[in-house]
């Protein structure tokens, strides 16, 4: 039933904000952006796009090697084949799906892939803490930003800002304490969950100890650095993707601007929302453009969101299908699998606080 509500949720977020972007739109003065944009700038993206898909590979290596040698080959299908998963599945389902394949692939069990990719997610994190830092830095606007019916106050979006630091922060400083003071943290559920419920607390004290022993990148101080400097050059090519986006369409906004659309992307993306992010994506992209220059043609601004969109869908389609072709797997039997391992996970009341 929960499963249910997410996609609903998801599907009706993401038709709102379509409507809502979209309902006044010229297309004719879309398209004629669309014929005058510089496609070699579109077509720079596009392979940048394709580098991300080498750095965050790379990253992942050094916590998967924790465990045994794993081949980039692996690595590789386990990734696409999860963003594949997330660009054309409901409910986000695309890291399970990530953790299956790798154990498929290794004959890893399904719980150290999926510790795994909970801790490639907080190692991106450290991408994000850079970028929402940049952006609080080099955009601080000092009077209300006018948007048609809406009113920005300058307090709002620093605010804003600095909550999803400090949140994201936290996320982190809980995965590291888990694993440096994991006996605390036992005693700590023994003593809350345990007066409630000695069956639940028993549950969940077994998955934090296995999550925090699944931790085993943070034993070495270089192939944590390793993994963070990944990210943060992962985070460094996204960014220059949306650089290369404005561009193509000659837009006249700052020289931040790509920063803002990262940050504003890392919080629209974040909201529950249909396969693709459609809808959270494109409302992201205008809305950072618009933000950032609030005099911006608006179809314009709407013709740079559906390239961006197309430049993101692109690549993961052709190299997870890719991938899916030479692994000899199928989406659909992932996701089946992927929904039986999540079941059992519910039913041992088991979560994880990186899921999405």
């Amino acid at each position: 039933m929960k499963k249910k509500v997410q996609v609903l949720l998801g599907f009706g977020i993401g038709a709102f904000l379509l409507w809502y972007l979209f309902k006044d739109t010229d297309w004719q003065a879309v398209g004629h952006a669309l014929r005058n944009a510089n496609w070699w700038w579109v077509a720079l993206s596009l392979a940048l796009v394709f580098v991300t898909f080498l750095t965050r590979v790379k990253r992942w290596g050094y916590i998967v090697r924790t465990a045994q040698p794993v081949s980039f080959r692996a690595m590789f299908s386990a990734t696409q084949i999860g963003f594949l998963g997330n660009f054309t599945l409901p409910a986000r389902v695309g890291e399970v799906i990530r953790a299956v394949v790798l154990a498929r692939l290794t004959g890893l069990t399904f719980s150290r892939c999926f510790a795994f990719v909970a801790l490639d997610r907080v190692t991106d994190l450290f991408g994000l803490v850079v970028v929402m830092l940049l952006a609080a830095t080099v955009f601080q606007p000092t009077e209300a930003i006018v948007l048609d019916d809406w009113t920005i106050e300058p307090d709002l979006i620093r605010v804003t800002t600095l909550s999803t630091i400090v949140l994201v922060t936290g996320i982190i400083s809980a995965f590291v304490a888990l694993y440096c003071r994991k006996a605390l943290a036992l005693r700590l559920v023994s003593a809350t969950v345990g007066r409630v419920s000695p069956w639940l607390s028993e549950k969940l004290q077994g998955m934090l100890a296995q999550f925090a022993d699944g931790m085993h990148v943070f034993k070495s101080v270089g192939d944590m650095s390793r993994a963070i400097f990944w990210s943060l050059v992962t985070w460094t090519i996204g960014t220059l993707c949306y650089f290369c986006v404005v561009q193509a369409f000659a837009l006249d906004v700052p020289w931040y601007t790509a920063i803002i659309v990262m940050a504003f992307l890392a919080v629209a993306i974040s909201v529950p929302g249909p396969p693709g992010f459609v809808g959270t994506f494109h409302f992201g992209i205008v809305g950072a453009l618009l933000v950032v220059a609030p005099e911006t043609d608006r179809d314009v601004a709407k013709a740079a969101a559906l390239v961006a969109h197309m430049v993101n869908t692109l690549p993961v389609w052709v190299a997870g299908a890719v991938c899916l072709y030479t692994e000899k797997l199928g989406l659909l039997e992932l996701r089946r699998e992927g929904e039986h391992v999540d079941d059992e996970a519910e039913t041992d009341a088991v979560s994880t606080p990186l899921e999405s």
